[in-house]
């Protein structure tokens, strides 16, 4: 990679002058009704077909409840008020990686030993996993994942849980890239560094990072989200992914590369004055405080990785165990048998006592359901779910332990039915 000079970077614009200039473009395709040709002259789509994410009539803020191609829904920002979809670097690396696959390659962009690749890989795999053990064992998680009956519909709704995705937005090594729908979140991450856990300082050292890079891409309503592109994090339960106004990048399950999705690349000279800015502005929005980042962050900093996570890991891959327990000692990690990650009663107390102080309410104030009055209807009934006797037990401590013997019957019977069908051989039993 041939790198600029100091007088190309001193003639790049700021990082302040590129959100400027993309301000005035969003507002462009406001006033001009982009999305409106396309879609319903401008109007609501229903609530169950998809593209109303880009036709809607609710609040720029707001999140559109989307149907997937897998007939489940995901809560997505509101793509009426924006045709971009940006990612912001703060240095300008040889390729576009997640931070799963920066794993492997050196600061230079050069290939490393696969073997230490391959063990890092596995750490970062496992503490993945066990975040998300952690997460769906999580009662609302596990309720809107289940499916829910929002009157006047008869048939339930499956609101997608991007577990990946949240992992991702908790500080750990994924194979998905973050983009997001707002250019004021990629600007964020495009002058500050992160220190620590949920810790970002703004970029005041233009030595060390001379120029930074956001990526671009326009969105086409036919093909952005259609199997070959982005999919989307949106709201979640707690409010971090949602602040961001996330969307996500699978680097391993898309079909075309990244760079070919990259509409734009601007390049801008790192300003300390730009980065304060944006770092006093936005630090704490981005990163509310919530009940599971300081699991997330004990998971990061066990040395000890969990027998069941590691036995599950192990299964789903045919590894080696002895092996993989090799990998994980040469980074400083072991396996604990005995140890299960799962909601400590300090943990519960703090989940329920966030729903009492309004942590449901707060969800459901942002999300809309278009179609006008089965829209409002439906979002009555989110709201109402509390109150509900046939949901009402997940919002109530007592019943937790309840909740998770049921699921555990679920999986037990899922299992039994799976080991009769791998044991059916030409209509014999082996």
């Amino acid at each position: 990679m041939v790198l600029p000079s100091k007088q190309q970077i001193q003639n790049l614009p700021t990082l302040l002058d590129i959100v400027q200039m993309y301000h005035k473009e969003i507002q462009d395709h406001v006033k001009t009704g982009l999305w409106n040709g396309i879609y319903a002259g401008g109007k609501d789509v229903a609530w169950n077909l998809p593209s109303g994410e880009f036709c809607n009539n609710a609040d720029e803020d707001k999140f559109i409840v989307v149907q997937t191609q897998n007939k489940r829904h995901t809560l997505k920002p509101n793509l009426k008020y924006s045709p971009f979809i940006f990612r912001g670097q703060n240095k300008n690396y040889p390729m576009i990686l997640s931070s799963f696959g920066r794993d492997d390659y050196d600061i230079l962009g050069n290939p490393i030993d696969r073997s230490i690749a391959h063990a890092k890989h596995l750490v970062a795999n496992l503490k993945a996993e066990e975040f998300i053990d952690l997460l769906k064992r999580h009662p609302l998680f596990m309720m809107l994942d289940r499916g829910i009956i929002l009157a006047p519909e008869k048939e339930p709704i499956f609101i997608n849980m991007n577990y990946y995705g949240l992992a991702q937005h908790y500080g750990f090594k994924t194979g998905v890239m973050d983009f997001t729908s707002d250019i004021n979140v990629a600007a964020f991450f495009a002058c500050t560094k992160c220190v620590a856990f949920d810790k970002f300082e703004p970029i005041t050292d233009t030595i060390e990072y001379p120029y930074g890079v956001i990526y671009v891409h326009e969105i086409n309503p036919m093909l952005t989200f259609k199997g070959v592109g982005f999919t989307t994090i949106g709201l979640q339960l707690y409010p971090r992914s949602g602040s961001q106004r996330g969307l996500l990048y699978n680097e391993v399950e898309k079909s075309l590369p990244i760079y070919k999705l990259i509409t734009k690349a601007h390049y801008f000279r790192h300003d300390p004055m730009v980065s304060l800015y944006f770092h006093k502005k936005f630090s704490t929005k981005l990163f509310p405080a919530d009940g599971i980042s300081k699991y997330a962050k004990e998971i990061l900093d066990s040395t000890e990785v969990p027998g069941n996570v590691f036995a599950h890991n192990l299964y789903i891959n045919q590894d080696n165990i002895e092996n993989n327990i090799a990998k994980l000692e040469s980074q400083g990690l072991s396996v604990n048998w005995n140890k299960q990650r799962c909601f400590s009663q300090e943990l519960l107390n703090g989940l329920y006592s966030d729903l009492k102080n309004g942590l449901w309410e707060e969800f459901c104030k942002q999300i809309y359901f278009a179609d006008d009055i089965k829209g409002k209807a439906m979002h009555e009934s989110l709201l109402s779910l509390p109150n509900n006797p046939a949901y009402a037990h997940y919002f109530n401590i007592r019943d937790y332990s309840r909740i998770m013997y049921c699921d555990y019957l679920d999986h037990r019977r899922a299992n039994i039915n799976m080991n009769k069908k791998r044991a059916t051989v030409n209509g014999g039993y082996i």
